[in-house]
């Protein structure tokens, strides 16, 4: 068994902007404990599966370079901020993601029908594209943190989405590593 996700990488440029924001948040809300995400965890979550077999793994991969093979590349932006659950009770600070294009939604669409028949549930909750990048670990303490950030304007960042990734994250005592399983190009 295998803790499995499938994602899309946004580009260096991107990520150098979101570290900076993440920076001078860090620097602001030093006395706050916050699992704030490193360069390698940035990416756009599609769909999480958690632990799954070889054999789901494999077909995984079929149901990936089938959708993958539909699209072209096309470009996405990092946007605006945003919190979970709400402001008031903050556990996971984000950034929004959006498109000009349709081919999001409609790769996010075909993940779910195509897992939905051969591998795994739907999932229920409504799908919200965003890149996490902190997890508050005292929510009581960080009100003036997620208020400040919901405040802040996140300068829109270009990136191209060229592909669709499959990801393993083994669970260690010093947090998850991820690692590539499989890499689908878009056309």
């Amino acid at each position: 068994m295998k803790r499995i996700f499938v994602a899309i990488d946004i580009s260096p440029q991107a990520k150098v902007s979101v570290l900076n924001y993440i920076e001078d948040l860090k620097k602001e809300f030093s006395d706050i404990k916050v699992g704030w995400l490193a360069a390698e965890k940035l990416h756009l979550t599609l769909k999480f599966f958690g632990d799954i077999d070889n054999a789901q793994i494999a077909e995984l991969k079929n149901i990936i370079k089938r959708i993958a093979e539909k699209y072209k590349s096309f470009e996405m932006f990092v946007t605006k901020t945003g919190v979970f659950p709400d402001k008031r009770k903050a556990k996971i600070l984000w950034l929004g993601i959006a498109e000009e294009t349709n081919n999001l939604k409609l790769i996010k669409d075909e993940i779910e029908i195509e897992c939905k028949i051969h591998l795994v549930e739907k999932e229920t909750r409504k799908y919200k594209p965003h890149l996490t990048i902190g997890r508050i670990r005292e929510p009581k303490k960080s009100k003036k943190l997620a208020e400040k950030h919901l405040q802040n304007d996140f300068e829109p960042v270009r990136f191209n989405v060229s592909g669709i990734i499959i990801y393993e994250s083994e669970l260690k005592p010093a947090g998850s590593v991820y690692s590539i399983a499989a890499k689908f190009s878009l056309l």
